[in-house]
């Protein structure tokens, strides 16, 4: 067990929110949500938890996590970095 408390911004989220929260900073931007999702991701939009791709912008995708989605997000402590973890020294 950690001494991680998450914020009230993100006890503030539905599960459903959440999921969705952590799906898009796993896998990065939501291609095409399912019709059944929308509902999640325009109260997403409506926090600023997310945002649309912007106009003109190639990169695959619709609906991208937000640098306010991103803060609100627990890290568990367990969770490292690979670009965090120091290099070994050789033997």
């Amino acid at each position: 067990m950690s001494d991680f408390e998450p914020s009230p911004a993100w006890r503030a989220l539905t599960p459903g929110q959440q999921l969705m929260l952590r799906r898009l900073d796993r896998d990065g931007a939501l291609p095409s949500p399912g019709p059944w999702e929308m509902r999640t991701v325009r109260s997403l939009l409506a926090r600023g938890l997310v945002r649309p791709r912007r106009p003109g912008d190639e990169t695959v995708g619709l609906w991208f996590l937000s640098a306010k989605g991103s803060r609100i997000l627990p890290r568990d402590l367990d969770d490292t970095d690979p670009a965090c973890v120091p290099l070994s020294s050789p033997p």
